[in-house]
Parts: C-alpha cells; structure tokens; sequence
C-alpha cells in the first residue's frame, strides 16, 4: 500500500482523469467545502478542466480518502466497496 497526502503532493491533471474516468464529478466531491458551497457546485459544476484545475490548487474539495487497486477507484470512505476492494 501507498500513502500520499495530495495536499502536500497534488494530483496530476493525468492522474485526476484515471482517478474520475468517466464517473460522474459531483460524487467526487465534498460538499462541505467551503467553495463547494461558496460557488454552488451543487447546482452546476464548471467544466470538468476548469474543475480539474480547482481540485490541485483545493485539493480538500475531493472526498478522502482515494483508494486505488488496479483500475478500481473508491473516494471517500465506502466501508462496502472498500471490503469489495480488498476481497477482489
């Protein structure tokens, strides 16, 4: 396993696609942050680039933890999919 703080070490834009594929953003994302809500991101995001861009400079607006196995992906902690993970 292999721990990363993304605050002190940004997500590339590259690893920001694998991470989101083609899932959808908002689910990524957490709703408590203060430019969640400052910008009302629940209402309308901006475009996937633009938000991409946001998240390195606020890395706190993705949900935490990522977990990543292979392709799988789980954001936040999903105590199901995690053991899903594990298990696979």
């Amino acid at each position: 396993m292999v721990e990363r703080d993304y605050a002190k070490q940004p997500l590339t834009l590259a690893e920001l696609e694998t991470i989101f594929g083609d899932e959808d953003p908002p689910s990524f994302l957490n709703t408590r942050h203060a430019i969640y809500k400052e910008r009302e991101f629940g209402k309308a995001l901006p475009e996937r680039d633009e938000l991409f861009k946001l998240i390195q400079s606020e890395p706190n607006l993705l949900r935490r933890p990522i977990t990543r196995k292979g392709a799988q992906v789980v954001i936040g902690f999903d105590k199901e999919k995690l053991t899903q993970m594990i298990k696979a």
